[in-house]
């Protein structure tokens, strides 16, 4: 697996409209049905929580926002469309999300994990056939594993953020799971697993 920065023009789409006022973090993206859903971090000091919400449901394409506030300029959530060129362009590759942020140029920096060259030349194919204009920032390769992966760095601070892990509990396991598109057996194995790493890794000892 290689790790690939890459910087994307903002599409033509709620995260380009949105990009303008606010931050836009994709934690993940699933294509299904011929719906897209991502799973976001939006922020803003321009735009409360509400006003977040109700530029989401009034842009074009967007079928439905479900928005959670985690505190007075930041919401979590997921946004269903109808398509998008970016991830429609991942979709069918090996690889795996780490992070996607907006950044102050009009363009979003997407980490990815992809499966080798093969992988990457398919990607950038890709990328260019659908028009998206783009720069590979950053190829490396890494030979160390991780104290817990990205995916799971990614639920322990929506965890986190929700209140999962106060007590008592502001969220309990279903909410959370279902939140994150998940089922809550999923969602028990993922935080069992990035617990133990991190004790483990706190004790010194072997990892998952």
């Amino acid at each position: 697996m290689i790790e690939v920065r890459l910087a994307i023009q903002n599409p033509a789409n709620w995260v380009g409209s949105l990009a303008e006022s606010a931050r836009v973090k994709i934690v993940d993206v699933k294509e299904r049905k011929g719906v897209v859903e991502d799973f976001v971090e939006l922020s803003s000091e321009s735009l409360s929580p509400e006003e977040i919400l109700s530029h989401l449901r009034a842009t074009a394409g967007v079928l439905s926002a479900d928005m959670t506030k985690v505190d007075r300029n930041r919401v979590i959530g997921m946004v269903s469309t109808h398509s998008c060129p970016i991830c429609s362009t991942f979709a069918g590759l090996n690889c795996f999300l780490i992070s996607a942020n907006t950044r102050d140029d009009g363009k979003m920096e997407w980490r990815l994990f992809i499966g080798g060259d093969t992988d990457l030349k398919k990607l950038c194919g890709r990328l260019d056939a659908n028009g998206v204009k783009y720069d590979i920032l950053e190829v490396s390769r890494h030979a160390q594993k991780k104290e817990i992966t990205a995916r799971q760095e990614e639920i322990l601070r929506v965890a986190l953020d929700l209140g999962y892990f106060e007590f008592p509990k502001r969220m309990h396991l279903e909410e959370l799971a279902e939140k994150l598109g998940i089922t809550p057996g999923t969602l028990s194995e993922i935080l069992r697993r990035a617990e133990k790493n991190i004790i483990s890794n706190h004790f010194g000892t072997a990892r998952e």
